[in-house]
């Protein structure tokens, strides 16, 4: 408990924005429910909570990482974080949700989603950077860089295989040959090439906007 009050507390203005945007999201889904006594979107929290996991493993990474001690747990966490990462931006695909006739029951919905999948991609964003930043201070400028590209296509391919074959993260514990086949028989398709380039295409630029205006605001700060 007390290892996760001090990354909060490290983390306090990133960890507070991303409370904020949160708690609005909920708000609105909460609201939602009230106006139409519908529960229909409520998986929307199941998937905002898979989002926060990368980001709570990453910023738990971020500091607790020692090269000289627990290379073995450094890699446990490291390969969890990468399993759950996609969730992290899978909540775009919620969009496919959105089919209302009323116009303003469809302008809600979609300003519902849209807080989401905000909330999913900053949770994402954050926990990539924060996974970047890592491997550049042990690995070349070039690797690390590689590594970001490489995680943001893996993403795009783990959406894929979440919302078009309907798979979950802990299905590689509880269906591993399934999922193994099914990786196999869909690597090369047309659709999941397509898929997974538009998507990764997506992360990656989202994350390098974010990355150079993070920087930028970095070098401001310093003058």
């Amino acid at each position: 408990m007390n290892k996760l009050i001090t990354i909060y507390v490290l983390n306090k203005k990133q960890n507070s924005s991303l409370f904020i945007l949160s708690i609005l999201s909920i708000i609105l889904l909460l609201l939602r429910v009230k106006i139409t006594h519908s529960i229909y979107l409520l998986f929307l929290l199941w998937n905002l909570f898979l989002a926060l996991i990368p980001y709570s493993i990453s910023s738990y990474i971020k500091f607790n990482f020692s090269i000289k001690r627990s290379n073995l747990k450094n890699l446990i966490y490291l390969i969890i974080w990468l399993l759950f990462i996609p969730n992290t931006f899978y909540l775009i695909t919620d969009f496919v949700h959105l089919h209302h006739n009323n116009f303003l029951q469809y302008i809600f919905d979609f300003t519902l989603l849209s807080s989401f999948t905000i909330a999913g991609f900053y949770f994402g964003i954050l926990s990539i950077y924060d996974i970047h930043k890592l491997t550049k201070s042990i690995y070349s400028k070039r690797i690390s860089n590689a590594f970001i590209i490489s995680i943001s296509y893996l993403c795009a391919f783990g959406i894929y295989l979440g919302r078009i074959l309907r798979f979950n993260s802990w299905d590689i514990i509880s269906n591993p040959s399934k999922l193994f086949y099914s990786i196999i028989d869909c690597l090369f398709e047309i659709e999941t090439i397509i898929f997974t380039i538009e998507f990764g295409s997506l992360i990656l630029i989202s994350y390098l906007i974010t990355y150079h205006l993070t920087l930028k605001n970095k070098l401001y700060e310093k003058y």
